[in-house]
């Protein structure tokens, strides 16, 4: 999976609404959750959708572990959440993390 991940404003947005980032070419809308995200991704494809979600996970924990420092991030679950097959427009994947500190 491409590690291109850029922050997505539309243009015809003055104030974002919603969170998107672009994956590749694969658009992503999100939302902090207490102790997680949800990721809202375009795909059917639940396999495809959860590498999308790892690739962002591991570029925030990448950003915001700071090991040095004896701050680390740990992925507790990543995981696909089901959906009633007529609702369905892509794949809902939720992220929970925990910080660990050793101070």
């Amino acid at each position: 999976m491409s590690s291109d991940i850029r922050f997505y404003i539309p243009e015809s947005e003055t104030i974002p609404t919603e969170l998107r980032l672009y994956v590749g070419d694969i658009l992503v809308t999100y939302e902090k959750k207490n102790k997680g995200f949800i990721f809202y991704i375009n795909l059917e494809n639940q396999e495809k959708a959860l590498e999308v979600a790892k690739t962002i996970t591991q570029q925030i924990i990448l950003e915001h572990d700071e090991s040095q420092h004896g701050v680390t991030w740990e992925t507790v679950s990543l995981k696909a959440i089901p959906q009633e097959e007529r609702y369905k427009l892509g794949t809902i994947v939720e992220w929970k993390y925990r910080i660990r500190d050793s101070y």
